[in-house]
């Protein structure tokens, strides 16, 4: 209430309500109803009471409203519950992934779950498995609630929030530098690590597909560390211990 009172009518704003998130123009605040009444440009009036978060932006942006998204097992885990909703208002978006955008874009479609607990699906989705299961075929899943993606929501053409830019490795080169405001960046594959010394965001993770002949990645990220590095304890300076089968390298150095 008290940030709709002193926002300017044509003012762009994000809305995050239990279903939606919605980014539009606000129009007029009616205290007059009971509840109060928030009237945006294009999509029709929301009372108040079910508005969880709202949120004034900069620069422009065409009307969009989308589902709100869930994080599901994932947010759980990490304890995203309390903030999800801030997030989805006001999102830091300063990571980004390089690497071959359409198995990216499919592995964003997977769901996460730990033990003892189960992915967030909406009902449709579960009957559609189990009656594929039934005929013996195999169903593509689509990115959707509880997915990976709900959780890193990668930047779209129509997306009314986003915390994650996704780059091909294959052009990667024409988007450097990339922009200032990104804190971290996954490096996917090969042709991704390739580009290693040309960032400088403050973490940089690389992802090495042993399955490949090909040691050029992993050789540049060891002479890197070889002759720049300085060496990071995993479960000391982390607090983390990575899971049987993986082989993890961290070291620092100046950007």
């Amino acid at each position: 209430m008290e940030i709709l009172r002193e926002t300017v009518p044509g003012a762009l704003v994000r809305v995050v309500t239990e279903h939606k998130v919605i980014v539009d123009r606000f129009v007029a605040l009616n205290e007059s109803t009971t509840p109060p009444r928030l009237r945006l440009a294009n999509l029709s009036q929301w009372q108040l009471t079910h508005v969880r978060e709202l949120r004034v932006l900069n620069g422009s942006q065409e009307p969009v409203a989308t589902a709100r998204p869930h994080a599901g097992v994932l947010g759980r885990i990490a304890h995203l519950q309390e903030t999800w909703g801030s997030r989805l208002a006001a999102p830091a978006a300063d990571l980004a992934i390089v690497g071959t955008l359409t198995w990216l874009r499919e592995e964003l479609g997977a769901f996460l779950c730990a033990e003892g607990e189960y992915p967030d699906r909406p009902q449709k989705l579960t009957d559609d498995l189990a009656k594929a299961s039934a005929r013996r075929k195999p169903y593509k899943v689509d990115v959707g609630h509880g997915s990976l993606a709900d959780v890193i929501l990668p930047k779209g053409a129509k997306v009314s929030t986003w915390f994650t830019r996704l780059y091909p490795a294959s052009r990667v080169e024409d988007q450097l530098p990339l922009p200032k405001d990104l804190t971290a960046v996954i490096l996917d594959g090969n042709s991704a690590i390739k580009h290693l010394g040309e960032l400088e965001a403050s973490v940089v993770i690389c992802i090495l597909d042993r399955s490949v002949a090909d040691e050029t990645a992993a050789e540049l990220i060891v002479q890197l560390r070889n002759t720049r590095g300085e060496p990071v304890a995993i479960p000391e300076d982390l607090g983390w211990s990575q899971p049987v089968g993986v082989e993890v390298l961290a070291f620092t150095v100046a950007l």
